[in-house]
């Protein structure tokens, strides 16, 4: 298959929920939360095989257009940049980035991402990229399910159905984030994590936006069309792309087309949702202390801390982020 994916990192989120490392000056996917890369550089250089991903769309808000440009030359890749004027929620952004996938390829296959997830094995995701890439080909809006690691009460769940090809699977249903009892019969009964991450034919995504939403869905497409251009950025007409709706993708598209697949993965994935998440995923001394910095623990379990610049001591504590 010589078809590549067009790779969309939507990254124009304000990441409220790591405050205070994160702010609406700079959001949690422009961090090194993990070593020297942010998550937005992580997740660009996940999908940089020129033999499979094309030149990537990022999408992000105005604010963080440079950046998005520094950290982009840091790593050493360029994408086309797109600049919403105001947010309007996945489904716009992922419509426009669609739309304008479309202006290089009329067959584009896209890839959306979101900047601040993390995936700690990247080959196992860029294989089931391989995979979805079939299903999408074929016309499908395909999700990735994640295997759960536990019962976890701050995800949605997707039930997967029938084989499709490999280990594509149809989509019984998507269901919202459960409590306790209800995440632990989702994952004995084999349901996945929904990642919020998806592949698709530009073409498909839109037509079936279109059928739930036609207004939105012209609104973003003569955003595309009459965008300007600002010192290479490719900034989407302001008052067509505010008169969108402002939804979610899960809301607008998925929980309601007939024509979605799964690709089961496991890939050590998170949506660092929470501090909390931070820990699980930081590196730990004996007693479960996680530093970024300089950090010393005294008679303390369970702890993060994060400093950029000052030394920070804990002594006798436990679980204190």
């Amino acid at each position: 298959m010589d078809k590549r994916i067009i790779p969309l990192i939507m990254c124009g989120g304000a990441g409220t929920r790591l405050w205070p490392a994160s702010r609406e000056v700079r959001p949690k996917q422009f961090l090194p939360l993990f070593g020297t890369r942010s998550t937005f550089q992580d997740t660009l250089l996940r999908v940089s095989d020129p033999s499979l991903f094309d030149r990537p769309i990022v999408i992000t808000n105005a604010a963080y257009r440079f950046m998005v440009l520094e950290q982009l030359a840091e790593i050493g890749i360029e994408a086309d940049i797109l600049l919403e004027p105001m947010r309007r929620d996945s489904g716009p952004a992922i419509a426009a980035g669609a739309a304008f996938a479309q202006t290089r390829d009329s067959e584009a296959v896209v890839l959306a991402l979101a900047a601040d997830h993390v995936v700690k094995d990247g080959a196992a995701f860029v294989a089931a990229c391989r995979q979805g890439l079939v299903a999408a080909s074929a016309g499908r809006i395909v999700t990735f399910g994640v295997k759960p690691e536990r019962p976890a009460t701050e995800y949605g769940y997707i039930n997967p159905g029938e084989a499709i090809a490999g280990e594509v699977r149809s989509v019984v249903k998507f269901v919202e984030k459960p409590d306790a009892p209800t995440a632990a019969g989702y994952v004995k009964s084999g349901y996945l994590w929904n990642s919020g991450n998806f592949m698709f034919p530009a073409a498909v995504l839109l037509d079936e936006y279109r059928k739930v939403d036609a207004a939105s869905v012209q609104a973003v497409s003569d955003a595309v069309t009459h965008a300007g251009r600002d010192l290479g950025f490719i900034t989407l007409e302001p008052n067509a792309f505010g008169s969108a709706k402002a939804i979610s993708i899960d809301y607008a598209v998925m929980e309601k087309t007939t024509r979605t697949a799964v690709v089961p993965v496991s890939c050590g994935w998170s949506d660092v949702g929470s501090w909390h998440a931070v820990w699980e995923l930081s590196d730990k001394d004996a007693d479960g202390n996680a530093a970024h910095g300089t950090a010393v623990f005294e008679d303390s379990r369970n702890c993060n801390v994060t400093t950029d610049h000052a030394l920070v001591a804990l002594e006798g504590v436990d679980d204190l982020v």
